[in-house]
């Protein structure tokens, strides 16, 4: 570069050495997106769910205290097009990424979140420290930094679903190493400094990759890992020596990790999604005789309610559910499965579970079935929904899971396509969860004008007895028209002989439910136990696993922690900058730009929650709403620019 040329004046807009830094920011805010969804999958993996978007908030915090940390930084060479502090933060960086996988995969215990948390903050804090001094460094070129910022970071939305189907979370971290390696090569060379070290690194993050590729050295190891959560069921099947476990297959996606475990039961396999929500795969080689054990199953109680040629199967996991309908005699099999990895996994074992997916009475469908029942012309004789939510990460926390199959919009969509003899069955996790859908159930039959006496005559709820609650199965039943005398007879018959216990079967036992028949409205019915919130669930608020009123516990401490940072981070940029005057007119501008990036989210997460029902898969929703948030704004950075 000339000397002489001040970088911090407007010539260097026309210096083809002023767009290094733009592309250096390019490639690490590419990296800060592919890292934050990338540790959604991570932490899915460990943690209970609401810890997966843990994520989000270090990102937040991190790139905040990069920032903070900048404003005290004292630049090194303000003569460079680089800077030495730029191209110094670049390489730490760079050694960050695969530090981090090596030691969160070597983390023993999932008994705390804090400190796989304090290892993930540390790149998001040196992409914030060196966003900090590119903007510092090069002010006149703000809108062009801030095109290849907000760009950098859409193309790392939409990449990063691709690496996820290429390698394991850990892999794509290491690989996150080697793109920043390679921005400190760019300015290395550019500006003739340092140059040795910046390939190092860049060879050190290839290396490093290549290997993990090759032996999986750096991955997550279910095998050893303690104090895991209670609902990774995986863990304590392969921990457990009567159980003879071991994984015999796993396949990878960016919607989740799927896991394949054989026992010493022959006939049946496990399939965990990210460690829990297992679902079973069978032994089955196309003759039915070999399962009709499953007839006294729980969950083939709908299947005995009349005819179920027309089946539709939502969440049909391993095929276990398809092979329920096939012993009722379905010959009609539309089975809707939304995680496209959990399919792979099954088809891979094909020779195992008799090609359960692709028989000929079986239609698959990828996708959201939501979407799918809203678009269909077809009707069903049985719509089956069984244990249907996945417990892999999505944009909440489990409590505020985005359930849009149990809303009244999506009961309503399924009664639509019932047949005019058809039932509507959801077996459910506990009673709570049976009761709440009996309950949105009935609010559906009230919005369409039956009074609710008369609705619940529509609707039968079962419930297998257990001490642990979290055991206590539920089948419950809607029928588009009344159930007949012989269905609840029936209902009674096998509720009697299986063990279970009716909290609604009209004419047999109806205490739970009595003051509904009695006349209380639904308000009323649930104002009496306010204990639980079993209130009925819309497109507004999709949050159907949420039983407990007002805010989850993990939710508002995480809210007054964000709080607190926030407000010590404010103090502490507005103490830096000087006298009181200048303190004054820097909390308008934080206030400004508090208020843009508060816009910013109210209209993000609306549209991602839209987009999750038009396009069918929230990765989907994800990547596009926040990949075309992120462009639209660096298209218009670039073009403040001119």
């Amino acid at each position: 570069m000339e000397t002489g040329v001040n970088p911090i004046t407007k010539s260097t807009i026309h210096n083809p050495q002023s767009a290094i830094p733009a592309v250096a920011l390019f490639l690490a805010s590419a990296t800060g997106l592919i890292f934050e969804i990338t540790l959604t999958r991570l932490f899915s993996l460990y943690f209970q769910y609401h810890f997966a978007f843990l994520a989000v908030s270090l990102a937040v915090l991190g790139l905040s205290l990069g920032a903070a940390l900048g404003r005290f930084a004292t630049p090194s060479d303000p003569g460079s097009a680089s800077g030495k502090d730029l191209l110094l933060t670049l390489i730490a960086l760079s050694m960050s990424f695969p530090l981090a996988a090596t030691i969160m995969a070597q983390l023993p215990s999932a008994a705390s979140v804090l400190p796989y948390a304090v290892v993930a903050l540390i790149p998001f804090v040196l992409i914030g420290l060196f966003a900090a001094l590119a903007f510092a460094r090069f002010a006149p070129q703000g809108g062009l930094l801030y095109a290849a910022d907000l760009t950098g970071a859409a193309l790392g939305v939409v990449s990063v679903l691709g690496l996820l189907t290429l390698m394991d979370a850990f892999s794509v971290v290491i690989l996150l190493g080697g793109m920043t390696g390679l921005a400190a090569v760019i300015l290395a060379f550019s500006s003739r400094r340092h140059l040795p070290g910046a390939l190092l690194t860049l060879l050190f993050g290839a290396s490093l990759l290549s290997v993990n590729l090759a032996s999986g050295w750096i991955g997550y190891s279910p095998e050893r890992l303690t104090n895991a959560p209670r609902d990774k069921t995986m863990v304590a099947i392969l921990q457990n020596p009567s159980q003879d476990a071991r994984i015999v297959y796993t396949a990878g996606g960016p919607f989740a990790r799927v896991d394949v475990v054989e026992t010493k039961d022959p006939e049946a396999k496990f399939v965990f999604t990210d460690g829990g929500a297992g679902s079973y795969m069978l032994r089955f080689d196309g003759d039915l005789e070999r399962v009709t054990h499953l007839r006294d199953s729980v969950e083939f109680i709908p299947f005995t309610l009349g005819q179920t040629k027309r089946t539709l199967v939502i969440g049909a996991g391993a095929g276990k559910d398809v092979v329920l309908a096939l012993l009722a005699g379905a010959k009609e099999i539309t089975a809707v499965e939304v995680n496209p990895t959990m399919v792979k996994a099954t088809r891979h074992f094909s020779h195992y579970n008799g090609g359960i997916l692709d028989r000929p009475e079986v239609e698959l469908v990828v996708g959201d079935a939501r979407t799918f029942v809203e678009r269909t012309p077809d009707q069903y004789e049985l719509i089956y929904l069984n244990l249907v939510y996945t417990q892999a990460a999505e944009l909440a926390s489990q409590a505020l899971v985005e359930s849009y199959i149990f809303t009244r919009q999506a009961f309503r969509s399924y009664l639509n396509h019932l047949s005019p003899d058809g039932h509507l069955a959801i077996v459910s996790h506990s009673a709570l969860e049976g009761s709440r859908a009996a309950i949105t159930a009935l609010q559906v039959l009230a919005d369409g004008g039956k009074p609710l006496p008369q609705a619940l005559d529509h609707m039968a709820l079962l419930m297998v007895p257990a001490d642990d609650p979290t055991q206590r199965t539920t089948v419950m039943v809607l029928g588009k028209k009344p159930l007949q005398d012989a269905e609840i007879r029936t209902l009674a018959a096998v509720a009697n002989r299986l063990g279970l216990q009716p909290l609604f079967l009209r004419g047999v036992f109806e205490l739970p439910f009595a003051p509904l028949l009695q006349g209380d409205t639904l308000e009323e019915f649930l104002a009496g136990d306010p204990t639980y919130d079993l209130s009925p669930t819309d497109d507004d608020q999709p949050y159907f696993f949420k039983l407990d009123p007002g805010l989850p516990s993990p939710v508002r401490q995480a809210l007054v922690i964000a709080a607190a940072l926030s407000a010590a981070l404010l103090l502490l940029s507005l103490w830096s900058v000087g006298p009181v005057s200048n303190r004054r007119r820097w909390i308008g501008l934080v206030i400004y730009a508090a208020l843009i990036g508060v816009g910013f989210m109210l209209v993000e997460i609306p549209l991602i929650q839209r987009f999750q029902l038009l396009l069918g898969h929230p990765i989907l929703s994800v990547a596009t709403v926040l990949g075309t948030l992120l462009l639209a704004g660096g298209l218009g950075s670039l073009v403040s620019q001119r």
